[in-house]
């Protein structure tokens, strides 16, 4: 009786190891870290299958050609992880201590049908980071891990403002089918407030531009203080010298830009005959304007 209750049991416990080896890409991540075992990795590696689903995206070879490219694509995903590895080791870092919080997938690459960027925010002795960057792709409900891209900086735990997180997200706000309209929308109610003079409307929608290095960038302005009053009030009136022949307009197609500050989202918006450039930043869940500038055409 004492055998027939075991099997069962032992089934149990190697089902629940394999499960903890076989989870999601930042588990077997981590955990590859703390057994320093890349083959933990080995079921995230692109292989035969990931390759030929790729068809004519992917040059044209026979099977011992792509072999070869997996093999070398392979090594170096695995100098990379350990480029980590060393950062996890001269750091000193107890890897059963790092929690994972949130996983985002976005994607930066529009002319690339094949990669999407990864962004992983951990946790570790009460601070949370997202130095964990891959590049991935996706195929048939599998997470390969394509590249590595930032392996020194990986658990370097040097940004606490979390700025790759923030892009990540306006990123994927930007991918919304919404999204155009929404920023359309967003303008046409900086222009309709600034023809209105109602500085209180505007100031919700700009940036703090002052010289607070620890909001600056990064927050609303702040109308109850008389500085910052002072220069949302010069912003409007910039704003306003750049609109006032406007009775119609008409917004073109937004472009980014990646700046220390993170990803500026710049829409020109067609009046007569300028091109006003309206330059948004994703903060705190919303896009706030950062500066305006106007083309004559």
């Amino acid at each position: 009786m004492r055998t027939i209750l075991f099997l069962p049991l032992f089934i149990f416990l190697l089902y629940s190891c394999r499960k903890e080896k076989s989870g999601s890409l930042e588990d077997a991540f981590i955990l590859s870290l703390k057994e320093n075992n890349f083959d933990v990795l080995k079921t995230y590696l692109p292989d035969m299958e990931f390759y030929k689903s790729l068809g004519s995206k992917m040059p044209r070879q026979n099977d011992e050609g792509i072999k070869k490219f997996l093999e070398d694509n392979n090594q170096k995903l695995k100098e990379a992880w350990q480029n980590t590895i060393f950062n996890v080791a001269s750091k000193k870092i107890d890897m059963s201590n790092v929690r994972i919080k949130e996983v985002f997938f976005y994607d930066p690459f529009p002319q690339d049908e094949t990669s999407e960027a990864m962004v992983i925010n951990y946790e570790y002795n009460g601070k949370t980071w997202d130095d964990l960057q891959f590049i991935v792709g996706r195929r048939a409900g599998r997470v390969y891990l394509l590249v590595i891209p930032h392996a020194t900086r990986a658990f370097s735990m040097a940004d606490p403002e979390l700025r790759a997180s923030n892009e990540a997200r306006a990123w994927i706000e930007m991918q919304k089918p919404e999204f155009n309209k929404k920023l359309g929308k967003l303008t046409d109610n900086v222009i309709k407030a600034v023809k209105e003079n109602n500085a209180g409307v505007f100031s919700q929608m700009i940036l703090y531009r002052g010289a607070d290095e620890s909001r600056k960038w990064k927050t609303a302005v702040n109308m109850k203080d008389s500085l910052e009053r002072e220069q949302a009030n010069e912003f409007m009136q910039k704003v306003a010298n750049a609109v006032a022949s406007c009775t119609e307009q008409e917004a073109g197609t937004y472009r980014t830009e990646r700046e220390s500050e993170g990803l500026w989202i710049i829409l020109p918006v067609r009046c007569g005959n300028r091109f006003i450039q309206f330059t948004y930043l994703w903060v705190n869940s919303q896009y706030l304007l950062g500066d305006v500038s106007v083309i004559e055409v």
